[in-house]
């Protein structure tokens, strides 16, 4: 990936667990639209596994870990999952991502509830605090909130120590699902449909999150005007994955050459 010109990897979700995921198929093309459909569940070998590819790693490239409850975890010790992986994976990247976007996760969303939002922010940093190393903190968001929903999180991660936010997530919108004519099928929606949803949230934490705070943007980034408009909407760093499935590594060469 840094070959390619990639500035920063993610590496995840990642659970306490190993787990298999979602039953087959559970990744789509809908090529029509340049976008996928995926309900993957967070397979994964769990945290033991990658811990053991992580002490190997090298430090010449800026590594995070997106992190995640296991599909069994009963909801009520979601907040448990997350320190272990934070206790487990910490000292060995340079950021984590909190997940609390994914709609193949039942309950996971739960998390854009501003009462049980304070409750895992303050149990990550707790955990954090006890590592050798500090890594930063970013929250992964739906896209399918209100406005309302945004700014009072937004307050939130203000007040706190969380360095970052990464906007968004898949989308669970039945408008685009059925636009994309997958309404009948389980998963979320990535690519062009996101777009302009991904980046009219852009503009609100733009818009109300503190300046000190990191915006990571993605969602439908498949040239160089689609990379530079997240630029110019605020974002510090930007991340892509469906676009890089369809456009391939050149895609990369031509953002470095010719982005903002």
């Amino acid at each position: 990936m840094q070959k390619m010109g990639f500035g920063l990897v993610e590496i995840g979700t990642v659970t306490p667990k190993p787990q298999l995921g979602n039953p087959k198929p559970r990744l789509f093309r809908i090529t029509e639209k340049q976008s996928l459909l995926n309900s993957l569940g967070f397979n994964n070998k769990g945290m033991q596994y990658v811990l053991k590819k992580l002490k190997k790693r090298t430090p010449d490239i800026f590594l995070g870990a997106n992190i995640g409850p296991n599909k069994t975890t009963p909801q009520k010790d979601f907040l448990s999952d997350y320190q272990k992986c934070v206790k487990c994976l910490g000292d060995y990247v340079d950021y984590l991502t909190i997940n609390i976007s994914s709609p193949n996760t039942p309950g996971l969303r739960s998390f854009h509830d501003v009462e049980n939002f304070r409750r895992l922010i303050a149990a990550i940093l707790k955990e954090r605090s006890l590592l050798r190393k500090i890594p930063k903190i970013f929250i992964k968001f739906s896209p399918d909130e209100e406005i309302s929903k945004y700014e009072e999180l937004i307050n939130e991660i203000n007040a706190s120590l969380v360095e970052g936010v990464i906007i968004s997530n898949t989308s669970n919108d039945l408008e685009l699902k059925t636009a994309a004519k997958v309404s009948n099928l389980p998963g979320g929606i990535s690519g062009k449909l996101l777009e302009n949803k991904a980046n009219e949230i852009l503009k609100i934490f733009k818009k109300n999150l503190d300046s000190s705070k990191i915006i990571v943007a993605v969602g439908g980034i498949f040239d160089v005007d689609s990379y530079n408009k997240k630029i110019e909407l605020g974002a510090d760093l930007v991340q892509i994955y469906t676009g890089f499935i369809y456009q391939g590594p050149n895609l990369i060469r031509e953002l470095i050459r010719n982005g903002k």
